[in-house]
């Protein structure tokens, strides 16, 4: 669905997203304390925002060190010319260690977060793009370290 089919939120509904932003795990019976609605009226509401597209899923977020993937890496991505963007989007969704994808406007198509259990398998993944996946180019930068920012919110 997409974000023009959601339908006007109140401020009780957006005080939900930003709840469930900050813990997806938090019990209906708390989330309604927290809104000061009945349990009852906080999940008609959870339905609702779930059916309208406007809650997507719900996920755990893995510790890296339980991944036994140490190596983070963003790499900027240029499609070769006359790549088919279906296949390519689909290559990338099919690599283990592809954990985001966006595609972008400016010199790169899209832009990569990688996860790898070495810099030889990403050295792998970068040398496969190029040979197999449709990519022409590529801009690789090891992350350092990640800052701890929350959810965007409404």
């Amino acid at each position: 669905m997409s974000t023009e089919e959601i339908p006007a939120l109140d401020a009780i509904d957006r005080q939900i997203l930003r709840t469930l932003a900050d813990d997806g795990r938090i019990s209906v019976t708390r989330l309604a304390a927290d809104v000061a609605l009945s349990s009852s009226a906080t999940s008609d509401r959870l339905r609702r925002l779930e059916a309208s597209g406007a809650i997507e899923g719900y996920r755990a977020v893995l510790a890296p060190s339980v991944l036994a993937r140490p190596i983070d890496a963003v790499v900027g991505v240029r499609a070769a010319s006359g790549t088919d963007r279906d296949d390519l989007e689909a290559w990338i969704c099919d690599q283990p260690a592809v954990v985001e994808a966006v595609h972008l406007t400016g010199p790169h198509d899209y832009l990569l977060r990688l996860r790898c259990r070495s810099t030889a398998e990403l050295d792998a993944l970068l040398m496969s793009m190029k040979r197999v996946g449709g990519i022409a180019d590529t801009e690789t930068r090891v992350v350092l370290r990640s800052l701890p920012v929350r959810p965007a919110t409404v």
